[in-house]
């Protein structure tokens, strides 16, 4: 099987990214804020412009990073700049930190993307020149047929827990639900609908055929299109991207007879992302009970986006509580931690109790930044349900300062890079390359292990890992 190493990046390229931090440097000394946001933009240009040049078939994994990074964390950084967001921050009660605040949280944003971008261009890639089809081995076949049976039946728990939610959102409000909701169906329907997306990723690992996938990529939008009904607008739009983006690898991996996305259906894509957007937008000032303001629909996206960005005041508030944070935590790591301290083998053998959310015990105690930061912050807020959210550069932060922050980017990046040959290589690598690729995707977001937690640590992958590889492994010869 002959191998060749692409080069990925240029001396040039290198230079001009060295010549941008430099740049950056400068500006942070001088506590110039906006010409670090500036700064920012123009590694994003050169970001999408090389993705151009490469095409999204081979770069579609940072293509999508840089979607969601914008989206959750660059548009109240970038949109000041180019539009009176003053309103916006208002009716959106935007925290306010002071200017050396401000000026840290665009450094940190300026050196995490470049670094994700430098572990994705600096990983030399190597092309296969005869792929080896695996999905053509029986084990693999078995896999498919089993998972797709599971996912229609696993399916059935998601959307009663689905109308579980909806219902209580219609009977009170979004509000409550974020703060109030506790599942009124039993806990064995809750656990059992935790089995259909790891089914949905090893099916799809499995790399079937259009034909085949129809009705299984169809139930999983559906899914995820519900949920918009009780205001959850992430799970929609990261099961969009992971489609897109899937899509895109099918391009290069057994396609089939026709390519599984093209330059038409780019094109419809991009026309319907406007729309899509702008419904989300609706839905979130549905959410909070205010009115839409009609008059300004060309504005439409500019408020969704600029909503989108509330993660970056994570970030903020993780330099706020830099010197009062507890002690001895390790909250990159922190959700791997509490689990080992409360897993039921561990309350068993060491008697530890369960973990505790919405609790000062928790905030304090476990490792987890953003119970932290929110209890820190809103106590009153914390202790009746709501929070800040989370994001991975806040958990690196604390952690290790800038060095956590590229060390965290750069395995990021990598990541990012080899996933695409992981799908190309075995159904093992694709499946572990999917179910960490979704969870990378919405790190800006959410905490920095969850692409090592939720794909060998939680209690449902185990479970879930254990019986696809008995049933690949049934009647090897």
């Amino acid at each position: 099987m002959g191998q060749i190493t692409i080069k990925r990046i240029n001396v040039r390229e290198l230079l001009f990214l060295f010549s941008l931090s430099i740049v950056v440097l400068c500006s942070y000394l001088t506590a110039n804020v906006d010409l670090i946001a500036y700064c920012i933009l123009f590694l994003l240009f050169d970001g999408i412009w090389y993705i151009l040049k490469s095409g999204l078939n081979s770069s579609i994994t940072i293509a999508a990073f840089f979607v969601t990074f914008f989206t959750f964390l660059l548009t109240r950084i970038i949109f000041p700049l180019f539009f009176d967001t003053s309103d916006l921050a208002l009716e959106l009660g935007e925290t306010i930190f002071n200017d050396e605040i401000n000026l840290k949280v665009n450094l940190q944003l300026y050196i995490a993307l470049l670094s994700v971008y430098l572990g994705y261009r600096l990983t030399p890639l190597k092309t296969i020149n005869s792929i080896n089809p695996f999905f053509e081995n029986h084990g693999v076949v078995r896999v498919r047929k089993i998972s797709k049976k599971a996912i229609y039946f696993f399916s059935i728990f998601v959307l009663v827990g689905l109308y579980d939610q909806i219902r209580y959102v219609k009977t009170n409000s979004y509000a409550d639900y974020y703060l109030f909701y506790s599942p009124q169906v039993p806990y064995i329907f809750v656990f059992l609908a935790s089995f259909f997306e790891y089914f949905f990723y090893f099916y799809m690992a499995t790399m079937p055929s259009k034909k085949d996938s129809k009705y299984v990529i169809i139930l999983y939008l559906v899914v995820n299109l519900l949920s918009l009904s009780s205001g959850q607008r992430g799970g929609a739009v990261l099961a969009i991207i992971f489609l897109v983006t899937y899509f895109f690898i099918r391009n290069r991996v057994n396609p089939g007879e026709k390519p599984w996305i093209t330059k038409r259906g780019i094109i419809i894509l991009s026309t319907l992302i406007p729309i899509f957007v702008s419904i989300l937008f609706m839905i979130a000032f549905i959410r909070s009970d205010k009115d839409v303001d009609y008059k300004g629909s060309s504005n439409l996206v500019v408020s969704f986006f600029y909503q989108q960005g509330v993660s970056a005041n994570v970030i903020g508030y993780v330099n706020y509580f830099d010197e009062k944070l507890p002690k001895g935590k390790v909250y990159s790591i922190g959700k791997i931690i509490d689990f080992m301290n409360h897993n039921i083998i561990s309350q068993k053998l060491f008697g530890t109790g369960p973990v505790k959310p919405q609790t000062v015990e928790h905030a304090m105690k476990d490792h987890t930044l953003h119970a932290t930061l929110t209890y820190m912050g809103s106590p009153n807020l914390y202790l009746a349900g709501g929070g800040y959210g989370g994001s991975f550069i806040a958990d690196l932060w604390a952690d290790m300062g800038f060095f956590g922050i590229i060390l965290g980017g750069l395995i990021y990046g990598i990541c990012l890079a080899i996933i695409i040959k992981w799908c190309s290589l075995s159904f093992w690598k694709a499946s572990v390359g999917l179910m960490m690729y979704s969870n990378i995707i919405y790190a800006p977001r959410s905490n920095y292990i969850d692409f090592i937690y939720y794909v060998f640590v939680s209690f449902t992958a185990i479970i879930v890992f254990a019986f696809i590889y008995c049933v690949k492994n049934n009647g090897r010869s």
